[in-house]
């Protein structure tokens, strides 16, 4: 099950999230999965977040913390910081939504030498196009 809990006031697609989520496991070949939650959170919720757990005093695009047993994890948006990051706020999300998969997988790219964001980008390229 993928639980979309979107705590801000912006609309959003749920079905596109969870179908995003999705394609990128079965991408992974993870096809059977266990539950996911989304959180979509406000700048000064992330900022706290970023704060507490990475040291960051700032807020960020997207968060993943790995869950246990199972539940795989969850993955923290700030929509109006995904807006920043490029022209187009639905491709942006996406690749973050990829991004913050890839995460929960085990996938670490400040450690992995660049596989995963090469993985981001062909999966962006590959998933609904």
């Amino acid at each position: 099950m993928i639980e979309v809990n979107n705590l801000t006031s912006r609309s959003i697609d749920e079905k596109r999230i969870k179908s995003i989520i999705l394609e990128t496991l079965k991408k992974e070949n993870r096809g059977t999965y266990r539950d996911i939650s989304i959180a979509i959170l406000s700048q000064d919720e992330i900022r706290k977040i970023n704060r507490d757990y990475r040291k960051l005093d700032e807020p960020t695009d997207v968060l993943s913390f790995e869950g246990e047993g199972n539940f795989l994890g969850e993955i923290i948006i700030c929509l109006s910081e995904v807006q920043k990051n490029g022209d187009n706020f639905e491709d942006e999300l996406k690749r973050v939504l990829i991004h913050g998969t890839l995460h929960l997988l085990g996938y670490d790219h400040e450690k992995d030498q660049g596989e995963m964001l090469k993985k981001q980008e062909e999966y962006f390229s590959l998933i609904n196009k």
